[in-house]
């Protein structure tokens, strides 16, 4: 999930976003964030996932947006949902300097397709879980603990309840 990067690296910047996952017929186990520019020889980072927080702690600098995500059920099997790639999507976002980056909340919504047309899905955006909501959860987090992130996370609380 790092690639190479020390969890306390100044230059790391920690993106996150909330999938509301309760209406997709699979859970969500994984998330890729895909690194737009510049461009990288993986292209890709792996993101956390924990009860629809998606996160990464290690991201550099460059322009980056959420892929695809996917997880499995009993019925389903092993499922993967994608974003629009082409283009920039409702997650995109430009990063110049080490920060936290919230790239929004979203809901999984079916969309009614006729008999012979594969399913489809929309991610709409919704206003809860909030940033600060969900700051709140990342901070307890057992990989935040003793990193530069425990208190860059509590300050940017501190930030978000003035």
């Amino acid at each position: 999930m790092g690639d190479g990067r020390s969890v306390d690296d100044p230059t790391n910047s920690l993106v996150f976003a909330y999938i509301d996952m309760d209406d997709a017929p699979t859970d969500m186990s994984y998330a890729k964030l895909q690194q737009v520019a510049p461009k990288s020889e993986a292209g890709y980072w792996g993101m956390g996932t924990d009860e629809g927080i998606i996160v990464n702690q290690y991201i550099p600098p460059g322009s980056f947006q959420i892929a695809h995500f996917g997880g499995n059920s009993f019925l389903m099997g092993e499922h993967q949902y994608s974003f629009p790639t082409y283009g920039r999507n409702a997650t995109a976002v430009t990063i110049e300097q080490p920060g936290i980056y919230f790239l929004g909340a979203y809901k999984y919504q079916d969309v009614d397709t006729g008999f012979f047309e594969a399913g489809k899905f929309s991610m709409e955006p919704i206003t809860s879980p909030t940033e600060q909501a969900l700051l709140k959860t990342i901070v307890t987090m057992d990989w935040v603990k003793g990193t530069q992130w425990e208190a860059r996370i509590r300050k940017r609380l501190m930030e978000l309840s003035q």
